[in-house]
């Protein structure tokens, strides 16, 4: 007779468990959870000491330097942020020039010259550019690219050459984009 009882009991004990268990799931969903949501975007991101980040100590090739104006006429050249800060720029003809950068409240960058020559390379505006396809909310990372974007406030607009890019959007939807070069990822400060 015990062991009728025993079984009995083990029975309501397994269906008590699943019925606190299918409670406890449908409890802890998050109705409000856009993770699967897959996102395809250009985002434009203003150039500023947090922003720059993604792409520090990379090399990025820019076609034509006349955007800076100054001695660094209209020959090939490139950039590259060795902290998001400083910078040196190679040419063939010109420089090398290496300095300090300040980033405007209107996503201006002015470039002060502190070896190679002297002076300011001022950049009316300044931005980066982060491209991805299909990147899932809050989940992995897609490749992409990032492209450094320049307009002189004269009408000359040029672009960098694109940098592969990884990048991811978390939970909340924020653009990240993996920087290998100093192994972190970097925080765009936008939700494209």
């Amino acid at each position: 007779m015990q062991r009728k009882n025993l079984g009995k009991a083990m029975r309501y004990l397994v269906a008590v468990c699943a019925l606190v268990s299918a409670f406890a799931m449908v409890a802890c969903s998050d109705d409000d959870d856009d993770s699967a949501e897959v996102k395809s975007f250009v985002a434009t991101v203003p150039a500023s000491t947090s922003t720059v980040a993604a792409v520090q100590g990379q090399a990025i090739p820019i076609a034509n330097g006349q955007v800076f104006g100054g001695p660094v006429g209209s020959n090939p050249l490139t950039l590259t942020f060795p902290t998001p800060t400083t910078f040196t720029l190679t040419q063939t003809g010109a420089g090398p020039f290496a300095g300090t950068v300040n980033y405007g409240s209107g996503g201006s960058c002015t470039f002060v010259i502190t070896a190679g020559g002297g002076g300011t390379l001022s950049v009316a505006t300044c931005n980066l550019l982060v491209n991805a396809n299909n990147a899932v909310v809050g989940t992995g990372q897609v490749i992409g690219t990032i492209t450094l974007v320049l307009n002189n406030g004269a009408g000359v607009t040029l672009n960098s050459s694109a940098l592969t890019a990884t990048v991811f959007l978390d939970r909340d939807g924020e653009l990240f984009v993996f920087n290998p070069v100093i192994g972190a990822s970097v925080d765009m400060g936008i939700e494209p």
